[in-house]
């Protein structure tokens, strides 16, 4: 192996991008924690009418969460995923625009936006922020969820991009433009990848690097370095993913 030879670039809709998901799935405890939170949030709503999903992707997560509320609508802007989504989530009311662009038929209890906000301009965060609160009906509750910006995987990412991604900025900017009708509260949810092979850590760390597109991936070797440097714990390889979620709740 060349000490030259840049790491993997994945196309998202590539089947190494899949495959690679699929190993980090594998090997983290980040689904069953989140899948904990969002369980409690849903049980405790007071009415489950109307779920939206901004930002559905294929639907996995639209169809877990879509059955527990009479009428589901999914935000997709992406003509690939939707494909996928339309197979995935037949029944649900599909709006194929952006979150700024959107207008949904009807209020919600429950609006979710999971590993969206990356995707959107730094700039543009907060007016995405005010779209989604606005769906919301008294007592509905709104989650934004992005990884926490001081986990081993956004310090990994930090450090071969420069990008970083905080959600306690939109959290205090929210509350700083004196929305008084919301209760906000940011919560950390712990997870972590655990695996013996340095191969799948490594493989996972490479997928963590391609959570944006790589316009300069760094050299395999140095990436190669910084997992055995960072995230190598005797014989195992431990490295956190945890997530924060941004919930907002509209006052009845």
């Amino acid at each position: 192996m060349s000490d030259e030879k840049p790491v993997d670039v994945y196309d998202s809709q590539g089947e190494a991008y899949s495959r690679a998901f699929s190993v980090f799935l594998a090997h983290t405890d980040q689904k069953t924690q989140a899948t904990a939170w969002l369980e409690q949030e849903v049980n405790r709503l007071t009415s489950r009418e109307v779920f939206i999903d901004a930002g559905a992707g294929t639907g996995k997560l639209t169809r877990w969460l879509g059955p527990r509320f009479r009428h589901t609508i999914a935000i997709e802007p992406n003509p690939s995923l939707r494909e996928e989504l339309r197979k995935s989530c037949p029944g649900t009311e599909l709006l194929p625009v952006s979150i700024a662009e959107a207008h949904p038929s009807a209020a919600a209890d429950f609006v979710f936006c999971s590993h969206v906000f990356y995707y959107i301009d730094r700039s543009l965060w907060a007016e995405n922020l005010r779209s989604l609160a606005s769906w919301l009906r008294p007592g509905g509750v709104l989650a934004v969820v992005l990884q926490n910006h001081e986990t081993d995987c956004m310090r990994m990412l930090r450090h071969f991009t420069g990008q970083q991604f905080d959600l306690g900025i939109l959290n205090r900017a929210f509350a700083n433009e004196g929305h008084s009708q919301f209760d906000v509260r940011t919560d950390t949810v712990e997870a972590h990848v655990q695996t013996d092979s340095f191969e799948t850590a490594y493989t996972i760390s490479e997928f963590m690097l391609n959570l944006l597109p790589l316009s300069r991936p760094p050299r395999r070797a140095e990436l190669e370095g910084y997992v055995r440097d960072h995230f190598q714990r005797g014989t195992s390889y431990r490295f956190s993913c945890h997530q924060d979620f941004l919930r907002l709740q509209r006052k009845a």
